[in-house]
């Protein structure tokens, strides 16, 4: 069974390298020297290559513990038992 997840990551990361190579190469040739036309080369870097960005950020990202557990943060061993000896007390008062 293959990943598909990680054959679509690997893909577009290699996509977006390459066409970054691409872009900056005819970039940097005068217009009349290109080989991709110069609206085709304004799209590919106004449009094309932030959407590979944003889907790379997409697939890189990683949640952080707010993210996985949002509200309070976790209480320690030692919070939990000084917290229940308290109430545990104050019952028994």
């Amino acid at each position: 069974m293959t990943n598909d997840f990680a054959a679509v990551s690997t893909l577009v990361a290699e996509f977006q390298r390459k066409l970054e190579v691409i872009v900056k190469r005819d970039g940097s040739r005068h217009q009349m020297d290109a080989h991709i036309p110069f609206e085709v080369l304004r799209v590919l870097e106004d449009e094309v290559m932030p959407a590979l960005e944003a889907a790379m950020t997409s697939i890189e990202w990683e949640p952080s513990d707010d993210d996985l557990y949002p509200g309070e943060p976790a209480m320690s061993m030692q919070e939990l038992h000084s917290a229940a000896h308290a109430q545990h007390v104050e019952l028994h008062k």
